[in-house]
């Protein structure tokens, strides 16, 4: 049974002030500084309630955040032209039609994570107990998270240029509305999330906290930061520490963690809390939440039915019947056309819950496989990206084994089946400076063009034009190439 607390308290007395300049969105309406408002533990794991509060909203991760890197891939696509996810899977965004969200809500979580680091920071250091020092360690995560959101949907990825073109501002300071503040480098920025990651698994509980992050959540995160920053030895050091921790010898610290079997597979996605996933928001009926604009209900066809598959994911499927994963996609054919919907998000079925209420699976550890996997092949490191490939292959059908040298293109194709709905395969595509090729035949609306049914990170429109707003409050704020 999930529970989640109560937030309203937070919501009137311990989030960010409302400003009516920069960022003002990122800001709601209340009116003390978090740091003025938080006078004890207590009142700082509220704030942290409020701030997955906003992270579990439509507006990021219950929705948008999770679904951008799908449909503006080629696995996923909006179920029709006027779809919530269209202009998105077109392309059809530029500077004053941009969706502001995921610019505000990151920005939301900043605002409220240095308020609860503002607390802390002004304890003395031999006051800090275990409870602080997790409080802690969950809010410098939560500021590498949204920086790391940030920088990949605005920011050039790292591998590009090593970072030198611009970002996103950082924001590790208490926020006053009449800064104008310039964009950091992308580098700079993730400067800041490896610090913060880095300092945060040094603090976080080990222990399993439902709904929060702890120590193996963010050391994926950290992990999955190097992978992107091209630092591929750090890359598959973290992540292979991180699965043997996970996996060792059951302790208080160690052994909570398991990939999902093979058998169980196919109906552990309408359970709660399962051995494979580190990170998930959750969603209850009683608390607010995306509701019927979330996840589960865009990809539901008995609800808004916004987002399918595309017969690109399929037949990567189609390859091997066997595969465990075609049990979680459900087929409905009208009309002489075949749909096809993912399942990732059924909700819990023994709540009696149906998609609407599904929780948000952010950070699982088969990710920590493959991104190990990645970074082996890229170190030529060919023994342990089998090792961590097959781990992944072979639960998806026993029979099923890769050998042989493994290349990217095969990891790549791995992350697309076993990932797919969970927000990567743009980020994935443009890090590797590969091509995203739609073709088929559900990529067939009049409205995509020939630079968005083939395109790779040259296509100015890979990055989020920043809304105009934020512009027209900072003219500091330099607009991406092309808009």
């Amino acid at each position: 049974m999930k529970h989640i607390l109560s937030t309203v308290l937070v919501s009137c007395t311990l989030l960010v002030g409302c400003g009516d300049q920069w960022l003002e969105k990122a800001q709601p309406s209340t009116s003390t500084e978090s740091s003025e408002a938080i006078k004890s533990a207590r009142d700082a794991n509220y704030a942290l309630n409020g701030i997955y509060d906003i992270m579990r909203g439509h507006e990021y991760y219950g929705a948008r955040m999770t679904y951008y890197g799908d449909v503006t891939g080629e696995d996923m696509l909006s179920n029709g032209d006027t779809k919530r996810a269209a202009k998105y899977y077109l392309f059809d965004l530029n500077k004053d039609n941009t969706p502001s969200s995921l610019w505000y809500q990151p920005y939301r979580v900043l605002r409220n994570t240095n308020g609860v680091l503002a607390y802390v920071a002004g304890l003395p250091q031999e006051d800090l107990s275990d409870e602080l020092k997790d409080i802690k360690g969950q809010a410098l995560s939560l500021r590498a998270m949204a920086h790391f959101d940030l920088v990949k949907v605005f920011g050039a990825p790292y591998t590009e240029d090593n970072g030198a073109s611009l970002g996103i501002p950082i924001e590790i300071e208490k926020h006053i509305s009449t800064n104008k503040p310039v964009r950091n480098t992308v580098k700079e920025v993730y400067v800041q999330i490896v610090e913060d990651l880095e300092n945060a698994v040094k603090l976080l509980s080990a222990a399993k906290k439902n709904g929060k992050i702890n120590k193996f959540a963010a050391s994926q995160l950290l992990a999955r930061a190097y992978l992107y920053m091209g630092e591929n030895q750090k890359a598959l050091t973290q992540a292979s520490q991180l699965i043997q921790d996970a996996q060792g010898g059951q302790t208080s610290l160690k052994g909570q963690y398991q990939l999902w079997t093979n058998d169980e597979y196919a109906s552990v996605w309408s359970k709660d809390y399962t051995s494979e996933v580190l990170f998930q928001l959750s969603i209850v009926k009683t608390e607010s939440g995306p509701g019927k604009e979330g996840m589960g209900y865009l990809l539901w066809r008995n609800g808004y039915n916004d987002i399918i598959l595309s017969d690109d994911y399929m037949n990567l499927l189609a390859n091997d019947p066997k595969d465990v994963r075609n049990t979680i996609i459900t087929k409905y054919s009208s009309k002489n056309v075949d749909y096809y919907y993912l399942d990732k998000y059924p909700g819990n079925t023994s709540d009696g819950e149906n998609p609407e209420f599904a929780d948000i699976p952010v950070l699982r550890l088969s990710e920590a496989y493959l991104i190990a996997a990645e970074a082996a092949v890229k170190l030529s490191d060919n023994a342990n990206a089998l090792k961590y490939l097959n781990a992944i292959v072979t639960r998806a059908n026993p029979e099923k084994t890769v050998s042989g040298v493994v290349s990217l293109t095969r990891v790549m194709e791995e992350r697309r089946r076993e990932l797919v709905g969970e927000g990567h395969r743009l980020f994935d595509a443009l890090r590797n400076n590969m091509r995203i090729e739609r073709k088929g035949n559900a990529h067939v609306s009049p409205l995509l063009r020939a630079e968005t049914k083939s395109f790779d990170r040259t296509y100015f429109k890979t990055l989020m034009a920043i809304p105009q707003r934020e512009i027209d409050a900072n003219i500091n704020i330099i607009q991406n190439d092309g808009y």
